[in-house]
């Protein structure tokens, strides 16, 4: 068997069963693997989970046991194979049947061997029967199939977007893009891209990010020498609008309430040219751990790390701050390109808990602001509630705060930027969907 292939199966195992972040256990794992299989590998294990319900929705078809009563390693064995006869191009069919068959009787399990083989040679044998009954099913059943959306999503969604509600799964659905921020400490744009040319990385400008870089072949990117001597970071594009729209001025005191793992107070710094000071604050301590690591590599020393909740209000520095960054915790719908678990996650439950949450730390951070200061909020959620029906809500209650406009310092593309906020869409502008917006003490 190839040991992809195992390495794959493990990854996934460990993603269903502890309900881990896919980005982590695949950067923890990946290791493992031969760097000729290394795209394979990340390309079949994020498969499986963005199109998961379609795979179940399959095996089900075919299979008397169903997949909730089906022991982890069958499963897991069978999902893996049929993504890979559905959706990879060059996928040969009896070497994924055989491999999959090897697996589970590898592990022993002859009983489940002969039954893997049996379902997956029953689908292969009625493939273009299935698409045709997927096809057939009622609108939003095939949507949610198709696409691998939980109905309650779409459900959601349809209210939102409308007659673009496929539009909006397919964009999602899509893989996102290598984004890298470039220092500006250190070297300028044009520069670097020459640079990583001659060493046969191509990299073009992003459109909407006056910092960033679209890595066109990103392999082991973190290898480079030039990310290794802190000439630029990954950082998706609308990660990076945050700190633009922000437009810190040299010599500013900022406070990110909620840091970590260090984006925007890293894009911050550079912005400011490493003078005045930002506070960087977070509850997770590992997080500020990676953020401290990636100050030393960078070379900024205008930032201090420190522990705290941003949902707790810190009295000592009320109207202290020239510049508020508050990246809220969100349900991250925004960024499912990324870690498509996500879109598996119950919305409607947590968005309760979720906007008090996001309120307290607007609220909180609105208060440590001087006359005139100014603060973003943001967040990598694309629902309502958590974006712009938030700074509605802190508006109506906090007379002396507004909207301020920084369309001069975006594209045209955004044109509510001139009342302060913009909306980011993946089917609309090729980037993670995120809220962001910019108010202002009076």
């Amino acid at each position: 068997m190839n040991s992809y292939r195992k390495q794959a199966i493990e990854t996934l195992k460990k993603i269903f069963r502890n309900k881990s972040y896919s980005n982590i256990v695949i950067n923890n794992d990946m290791k493992n693997i031969d760097y000729r299989f290394l795209s394979l590998y990340r390309k079949s294990v994020l498969g499986v989970i963005e199109n998961l319900v379609f795979i179940d929705w399959i095996i089900n078809q075919v299979s008397k046991t169903k997949t909730k009563k089906m022991e982890i390693d069958v499963l897991t064995v069978l999902r893996l194979a049929v993504y890979q006869l559905f959706f990879l191009d060059k996928s040969h069919e009896n070497i994924v049947v055989n491999e999959s068959v090897q697996y589970v009787k590898n592990l022993g399990n002859i009983r489940g061997s002969k039954f893997v083989n049996a379902v997956l040679r029953n689908i292969l044998r009625n493939k273009d029967k299935l698409i045709t009954k997927m096809n057939s099913l009622p609108y939003k059943e095939y949507l949610s199939v198709k696409y691998s959306y939980p109905k309650e999503l779409i459900s959601r969604w349809e209210k939102q977007f409308g007659d673009d509600i496929e539009e909006v799964l397919i964009a999602n659905n899509k893989e996102a893009p290598l984004n890298i921020r470039v220092n500006t400490l250190k070297i300028q744009r044009d520069e670097l891209i020459e640079i990583l040319e001659e060493k046969g990385i191509k990299a073009i400008k992003c459109k909407y990010a006056h910092k960033g870089l679209i890595v066109e072949n990103p392999f082991e990117i973190e290898k480079n020498q030039e990310y290794i001597n802190g000439l630029f970071s990954i950082q998706s594009q609308s990660s990076m609008l945050a700190g633009q729209i922000l437009n810190p001025k040299d010599n500013s005191f900022i406070i990110d309430m909620c840091a970590a793992p260090g984006g925007k107070t890293l894009n911050a710094a550079e912005l400011m040219n490493n003078t005045g000071k930002i506070l960087a604050r977070d509850i997770y301590p590992a997080k500020l751990k990676l953020l401290e690591k990636e100050l030393k590599r960078l070379n900024i020393n205008n930032v201090e790390v420190e522990e705290y909740d941003g949902t707790k209000l810190d009295e000592s520095l009320m109207g202290k701050a020239d510049y508020v960054i508050a990246d809220v915790p969100c349900t991250g719908l925004g960024i499912i390109r990324r870690r498509p678990e996500i879109k598996y996650n119950p919305v409607e439950k947590a968005l309760g808990e979720i906007t008090e949450m996001q309120y307290r730390i607007l609220s909180n951070g609105s208060k440590y602001l001087k006359p005139s200061g100014e603060l973003v909020y943001s967040t990598c959620s694309v629902n309502k509630e958590e974006n712009i029906e938030i700074i509605r809500r802190f508006l109506r209650e906090n007379k002396d705060f507004t909207l301020v406009d920084f369309s001069f310092n975006i594209d045209k593309d955004f044109n509510t930027a001139k009342d302060g906020y913009i909306e980011i869409y993946p089917h609309i502008h090729g980037m993670d969907g995120f809220f962001i917006a910019k108010i202002k003490r009076l």
